[in-house]
Order: structure tokens, then C-alpha cells, then sequence
């Protein structure tokens, strides 16, 4: 049986917005693909990520029904926690750069 999210009017204003953000987020991490991030990129993400997830915090809050603020608030919580993250390789990538060593992989230390 699938669930269908009821997204009222105002639900889908801050939807768009979230779908910007995260948009940008996109591109922003398939560019590090060609060259590694700075501490300055990795904090960008990071605010960006957390930018999405306040929206996806909002849209819960607009939600009707109970099951559907469950939905977004945990997909909120998991976007915050991604942002927490680049924050942490943020720090790590500080780190290095003053040691003169290239930014850490993510995709590496997660592997």
C-alpha cells in the first residue's frame, strides 16, 4: 500500500524553495568531483543543506496529518545530519590545508 503526502499551497511555496537550495547544493557537490573542497566550500554546503532542511522543517509544520509531519520532519532531521556532516569535513579540510595535505575524500572515509 503507498502513501500519498497531501502538500497544501503553502507546503509547496517552501517545497520550491527547498528544491532550489537543494538544486544548488547538487551542483555544488558534483563539482567536487573535478577539484577538492576548501573549508569555505565545504561550509557552503553545509549552509545549504541546512537551508533545506528548514524548509523541510516548515513544510512538517504545515502538515495535516500526523503521518505526512512524521515524513518531513525525518527527511528534515536526514538533511540536517548530511549538513552536520560537510561541517565535520569542513573542519577536517581546515585541518589539512594547514598542514598542506589536499582535502579529505568523504567518499573514502565513508567507504
Amino acid at each position: 500500500m503507498s502513501h500519498q503526502l497531501a502538500v497544501s499551497d503553502a507546503q509547496r511555496v517552501h517545497l520550491a524553495v527547498a528544491e532550489a537550495d537543494a538544486a544548488k547544493l547538487t551542483r555544488a557537490l558534483r563539482s567536487r568531483r573535478t577539484r577538492p573542497f576548501t573549508t569555505a566550500q565545504w561550509l557552503a554546503v553545509a549552509s545549504l543543506a541546512a537551508a533545506v532542511a528548514d524548509q523541510l522543517d516548515r513544510v512538517a509544520d504545515l502538515a495535516a496529518r500526523e503521518n505526512d509531519r512524521r515524513i518531513w520532519s525525518t527527511s528534515a532531521r536526514l538533511v540536517r545530519d548530511t549538513g552536520v556532516r560537510f561541517e565535520l569535513w569542513a573542519s577536517l579540510a581546515d585541518s589539512d590545508q594547514a598542514d598542506g595535505h589536499a582535502t579529505p575524500s568523504p567518499a573514502r572515509e565513508v567507504a
